[in-house]
């Protein structure tokens, strides 16, 4: 996402696009898990969490559970985002000892 000079956040509807999906998406996403950021008048959030946001809808691991229990619960999120991680570094790790598998 970029930047302009008149607003240091980011608007929902440019993490939707910079993510791939929906303004209503991202809109339920941040109530469920930030909802000081968002609510009447205010579609600008800092521009930090519109860009970790925007790679987590991309990647496709943010849903509207995922975004619920980031309000609810983030250190089971932190633990399971700790552990896909180290299933990826795993998985690219057998990716350039073996090669791709074909499908």
């Amino acid at each position: 996402m970029t930047s302009t000079k008149r607003h240091a956040g980011a608007s929902l509807t440019e993490i939707a696009a910079a993510g791939g999906t929906s303004h209503t998406q991202v809109r339920r996403t941040l109530v469920s898990a930030f909802p000081t950021l968002v609510g009447r008048g205010r579609n600008m959030i800092p521009r930090e969490v519109g860009d970790l946001l925007a790679v987590t809808f991309r990647g496709g691991v943010m849903s509207r559970p995922t975004g619920r229990m980031l309000g609810e619960d983030p250190a089971a999120v932190l633990e399971a985002a700790e552990a896909l991680a180290e299933l990826a570094r795993r998985a690219l790790a057998d990716r350039q000892q073996n090669g791709p598998v074909a499908a």
